[in-house]
């Protein structure tokens, strides 16, 4: 035996198996999705309780009334303090990780 088999013998113990790649990436889409579907399960609760409380608040925001000129910008500004309360939970989030 020469010493260049010895050493194929010696490390053929030691080499890695072949990478599948198709199931690497079917195993990868598995755990996105099933994240995905408990960070929306995560967030379930939440979006209940803020239903709840719109509920609740219902007719108390039914008697007022607002300026047409008022409208747009109420509406506005209530989206931009929606997407930067989201940036913050989501900033929070992802630091973590």
């Amino acid at each position: 035996m020469t010493p260049e088999a010895r050493l194929q013998a010696l490390f053929a113990d030691e080499t890695p198996p072949p990478r599948d790649l198709a199931f690497e990436a079917e195993v990868a889409r598995r755990v996105a999705a099933r994240r995905a579907v408990l960070r929306v399960a995560a967030l379930l609760p939440l979006a209940v309780a803020v239903a709840a409380l719109l509920w609740a608040v219902r007719p108390y925001l039914a008697g007022l009334t607002f300026p047409a000129a008022a409208v747009p910008a109420m509406t506005a500004g209530g989206l931009a303090m929606v997407g930067a309360l989201m940036l913050v939970w989501m900033s929070g989030r992802f630091s973590a990780a």
